[in-house]
């Protein structure tokens, strides 16, 4: 009797072309499926929208590494000359570009970032470029003062490694998406949202730092503008406050008081030869001691007198520093969160601040063109 199974097929499987793994796509309504899916994706996608403009979110750019890097290749582009910041948020938050501008003819480039020191990009502008223009040094002396550490250095790091793809993730995102949607922001993050929930405290865990807030909203030249929400509702202005709080009553370590001093000999000796540096090539370099406010203020003044840091600062640069301490029209204004200065008075700031700058330099006989007249 003749066998069921061929010798080319002895499992008696059948034909590869019976059991191929491709099969015809089923009869479907696939076109209005698709617009159905399409349409659900819409719908989802503007209620999260609209959630988030219900919360005082609006459409801004992302203060990113990408953004920092941007602004820094104006260095190079603008020929090492004008006017650079290089301060924490303050200055960032403060100065007033568009003011600045119209005051001396030159926007500056902005490369605050916040919760920082400046002193390692200062070191940076001083060293690996040739800037040759007016530094403004933003000094907030809980960042600047004590040594370096977790600073954003991932922005600098992208300016020595800035790969095609970065431009073009940089460029697609400003261009097609920040400029139009609300919750495309770093504080609504999924998994942000989800870590700063009110989760069951478990044992043996230290305690936890609170996670600053959304604080300001940010234009494509990286001015930075105070939000509406920390200016105009007392809930979310009191949640800015209490992470300031939380920071200023934070223990901290004793530190022998030899250590100090020479750490700060050594602050002193870097950050004096970072101006000599850019004094060299016809640069110049200043320094500005921004508004603070309430607890913040008195734990700047406790912690850090103006005596002990401040003066030698300016003694062992011999340069120009602006306190506005010193000065009645850069004390005149509101800080909703004790930190930054709110939005409507920044403009007013930044004139008076450029004034200072420029009668303090020609006063001592270095007068910069960068300031106008």
């Amino acid at each position: 009797m003749p066998s069921s199974t061929s010798s080319s097929d002895p499992k008696g499987l059948g034909s590869p072309q019976q059991h191929s793994p491709l099969r015809d796509v089923p009869a479907g309504p696939w076109p209005r499926i698709a617009w159905a899916g399409v349409l659900v994706f819409a719908l989802l996608l503007g209620g999260w929208e609209a959630y988030w403009r219900s919360q005082w979110f609006r459409p801004s750019y992302r203060n990113s590494d990408g953004l920092w890097a941007l602004t820094h290749e104006r260095i190079a582009s603008e020929g090492g000359r004008g006017t650079l910041i290089v301060s924490s948020s303050r200055l960032l938050f403060d100065v007033h570009l568009e003011a600045w501008s119209e005051e001396t003819g030159q926007l500056p480039i902005q490369l605050g970032l916040e919760g920082t020191s400046p002193r390692p990009f200062f070191s940076h502008v001083a060293r690996e470029t040739g800037f040759a223009g007016l530094v403004v040094v933003g000094v907030t002396p809980p960042l600047f003062f004590p040594p370096p550490g977790g600073e954003r250095m991932s922005a600098l790091a992208l300016t020595k490694q800035w790969s095609p793809a970065d431009r073009w993730s940089q460029h697609l995102s400003m261009r097609l998406v920040e400029p139009f949607f609300a919750f495309y922001d770093p504080d609504t993050a999924l998994f942000t949202v989800l870590r700063r929930q009110a989760w069951p405290a478990r044992a043996g865990l230290p305690p936890q730092m609170p996670r600053v807030r959304k604080l300001s909203t940010t234009r494509i030249t990286r001015q930075n503008d105070m939000w509406a929400r920390v200016e105009l509702d007392p809930a979310y202005q009191k949640i800015a406050r209490d992470t300031w709080l939380a920071f200023v009553n934070a223990p901290r370590p004793e530190v022998p008081p030899e250590v100090l001093k020479k750490g700060f000999e050594a602050l002193l000796a870097e950050v004096g030869e970072n101006v000599r540096r850019i004094r060299a090539r016809g640069g110049e370099v200043v320094f500005v001691r921004a508004p603070s406010s309430g607890p913040f203020l008195a734990a700047e003044n406790g912690g850090f007198p103006r005596e002990h840091t401040w003066e030698p600062l300016l003694q062992a640069t011999d340069a120009v520093g602006i306190h506005f301490e010193d000065h009645a029209d850069l004390r005149d204004v509101e800080l909703p969160e004790w930190s930054h200065i709110r939005a409507a008075d920044t403009d007013r700031f930044t004139r008076a601040l450029v004034r200072h700058l420029r009668e303090a330099l020609a006063a001592k006989g270095t007068p910069r063109e960068e300031l106008g007249r």
